[in-house]
């Protein structure tokens, strides 16, 4: 548009000149150079704001997929830290148990040797017992054999 703007002031001034029979002079050519100027500098101001507008959209428009992606990462990462998290808490779940369970085992195997072992001393004691009944008896049958031998070497000498 600006294109064609310039185009026509520039055929109307040469129709002006002709038309007129005007020299083209100094002033004249100064004017036209400053007109110039002002054309470019209105086509540089428009195509720069056309331009920053095409690079926001672009900005946009990257930003936004920039943005979904930059979300599903998270998103990723995320269920990554609670999979972790439900997967920690449950290894520490069973560790617990497992330690508990492992107290019990031992406080129970305490119990059944500390039972051991009262027994086998009750049982030792026993035997002393028994044993020194068993001498007991032995000498009793050896004193009433010792007594069966006395008489019947009597009755056999009368």
């Amino acid at each position: 548009m600006n294109d064609m703007g310039m185009l026509n002031r520039q055929r109307a001034r040469a129709a002006d000149r002709s038309a007129s029979g005007v020299q083209y002079t100094a002033k004249d050519f100064q004017l036209e150079v400053l007109d110039r100027l002002e054309e470019m500098q209105a086509l540089a101001a428009g195509l720069e704001e056309s331009w920053e507008k095409k690079l926001e959209a672009i900005k946009e428009q990257r930003l936004l997929k920039f943005d979904s992606r930059t979300l599903v990462a998270m998103g990723a990462i995320a269920l990554s830290i609670v999979g972790f998290a439900v997967q920690d808490a449950r290894n520490a779940a069973r560790q617990d148990s497992d330690l508990e369970s492992t107290k019990a085992r031992v406080l129970r195997l305490e119990q059944i040797a500390a039972t051991n072992t009262e027994a086998r001393i009750r049982t030792e004691v026993q035997l002393g017992e028994l044993r020194d009944g068993q001498e007991e008896i032995k000498s009793m049958i050896q004193a009433h054999d010792r007594e069966s031998n006395k008489t019947s070497k009597r009755e056999s000498v009368r």
